[in-house]
């Protein structure tokens, strides 16, 4: 039988509920990063790598590209032959700023405390996301500068428990990083400041609507217990990923965040919800503007996304060509900051971002709306990261 062909829901329809109008929030910095080895413009800057599939080993290789003084210094991952195939390709793509020995190799649950230890003076956090918010707190206990890729966690808890961590270090001064790699990207960052400063008239909705093809998945081998299948397909189970919804739809909810002011959501309802492979959600804020987020996943056929914001006079594209250029343009700033510039600090994107995106798949998963200030109930914000949907 042939497969039906994926229906995205229509976001312009009218919500079930009228919001009061609220003022549009943004982000700012202007504090200067703390240089590491100060003084030392020559000195290396060590990175440690915790999570050695193919996004952290990317990300250890555009750390490369950012800074010939950049040295790998360390790896760790729970699988032996995850690091192993992690290291062959840095020994090849980084050639001398691979610097890490076979004694700086680490595997197991503990792994990333060891990568903490090894003298690192930033760490790439690229595990399965439920592990993130441990792996930050430790980082930032440690006082080792962060890059965090996203989602920052699989529940509103470990959100929370992240946000502390990050107060922590934004009062040390370290530099965070996101992979919400949208951010540094130009030609999207124009669009944004178009669209703010009323290039479309007032935005009345967002639309992030995306298609995939998969999960990936590894193979079962004779040798592997049931704990290890499974954590090595971590994608497929909500519990270390998030939800299918949670771990790929991030990046797009973030840029629609981003384009309606960086604000939260007061709700998020439901429109369908076939499990982790069909995810459908509305999110409306106090002004009346709406997010229409729909992520489904096929067996067949190739990706494709549709990302656009209708303003009263006119409708924007919003996903815009990539070609990883975001991926590197995100690194750049990190080890720029690392080296004394302008301070990075994108714990605050990080964690709403995170959270809107939690809260549509609890809409979806519960049936009925859910309320910004009702998800934050029994794990409220530290006071840094308050992040109101009132006026």
């Amino acid at each position: 039988m042939p497969q039906s062909k994926p229906h995205h829901p229509d976001c312009t329809r009218p919500s079930r509920r009228e919001f009061l109008a609220s003022s549009v929030a943004g982000l700012a910095a202007a504090a200067v990063a703390p240089a590491v080895h100060a003084g030392d413009g020559d000195a290396t800057i060590r990175v440690g790598l915790v999570g050695c599939g193919g996004r952290g080993t990317g990300a250890m290789i555009q750390a490369a590209a950012a800074d010939p003084a950049v040295r790998i210094v360390a790896l760790g991952d729970m699988f032996p032959d995850q690091l192993d195939s992690c290291a062959h390709i840095l020994a090849r793509d980084a050639a001398t700023q691979f610097a890490c020995p076979s004694t700086a190799r680490f595997i197991g649950v503990d792994a990333y405390r060891r990568v903490l230890g090894a003298g690192v003076d930033a760490i790439v956090i690229a595990a399965p996301p439920h592990l993130r918010p441990l792996h930050v707190e430790a980082a930032v206990a440690a006082g080792v500068h962060v890059f965090c890729e996203a989602p920052a966690a699989v529940e509103v808890a470990g959100v929370s428990r992240l946000a502390e961590a990050l107060a922590a270090a934004r009062a040390a001064g370290l530099v965070v990083a996101s992979g919400l790699h949208s951010r540094r990207d130009a030609a999207l960052a124009a669009l944004v400041a178009d669209v703010q400063a009323g290039g479309i008239g007032r935005p009345v909705s967002v639309d992030v609507h995306a298609t995939w093809r998969g999960p990936w998945s590894v193979a079962a081998q004779p040798a592997w217990t049931a704990a290890e299948e499974r954590l090595r397909n971590w994608a497929s189970h909500r519990a270390l990923s998030g939800g299918h919804f949670v771990e790929r739809h991030v990046h797009a909810i973030d840029r629609a965040l981003w384009v309606l002011g960086d604000r939260a959501p007061a709700v998020a309802e439901p429109l369908s919800n076939a499990g982790d492979d069909d995810v459908a959600v509305r999110y409306g804020f106090e002004d009346g503007a709406r997010l229409c987020a729909s992520s489904i996943r096929v067996a067949s056929g190739p990706d494709a996304r549709r990302e656009a914001v209708v303003g009263g006079r006119a409708t924007r594209d919003l996903e815009l060509p990539a070609d990883g250029r975001r991926f590197q343009a995100t690194m750049d700033a990190f080890v720029r900051a690392l080296r004394g510039g302008a301070l990075m600090d994108d714990g605050e994107i990080l964690v709403r971002g995170s959270l809107v995106t939690l809260m549509g798949r609890l809409a979806a998963v519960r049936g009925r709306p859910v309320g910004w200030d009702e998800m934050l109930a029994a794990t409220p914000l530290p006071a840094q990261f308050a992040m109101s949907a009132k006026v």
